[in-house]
């Protein structure tokens, strides 16, 4: 069971009559307490609905990446087209198929070299999205455990 931010306000406890707790500070401690986690609350929603944006940037990027290697083989797959194209015609103008056909290949091969180069742009993109990530939430969890320890050293009472 999750304790929410409106049950610590609404938490009663009884009070002795001689010994016990100051009604006013449990109170205040409560609304503190309350309030701090509410704000963690809404830092871990934040934190989600950034980490599910950039899981789907990442989906995104990865449906490019595959769209940008189906156009590559389609691109190879004509190629080879137009080649075996250029041999059949190659009795009547067999030096124009040949020079048309060496213009296409470069052309081709220069593409290929562009769309692998894109691809690894994508992939590095998403390596460093994902280390960024990973340092924003390491990030949050030292400052959380620093804010924890700062509360735990204020609960310790002090040394006599």
């Amino acid at each position: 069971m999750r304790i929410t931010p409106m049950d610590i306000r609404q938490q009663q406890f009884t009070v002795k009559m001689f010994r016990g707790f100051d009604t006013q500070e449990v109170d205040t401690f409560l609304e503190d307490l309350a309030s701090d986690y509410e704000a963690l609350l809404k830092e871990n929603s934040l934190l989600k609905e950034q980490l599910q944006a950039l899981e789907e940037r990442t989906r995104g990027l990865e449906e490019r990446e595959k769209v940008l290697q189906e156009t590559l083989m389609t691109t190879q797959r004509l190629v080879e087209e137009m080649k075996e194209n250029a041999r059949r015609e190659a009795g009547v103008i067999i030096r124009e198929a040949e020079s048309q056909a060496d213009r296409i290949i470069d052309a081709s091969r220069k593409a290929e070299g562009d769309l692998h180069s894109e691809i690894q742009a994508l992939r590095r993109m998403r390596r460093e999205l994902a280390e960024s990530l990973r340092a924003t939430v390491e990030m949050y969890q030292r400052l959380l455990e620093q804010d924890l320890k700062t509360n735990a050293e204020d609960a310790e009472p002090p040394n006599a």
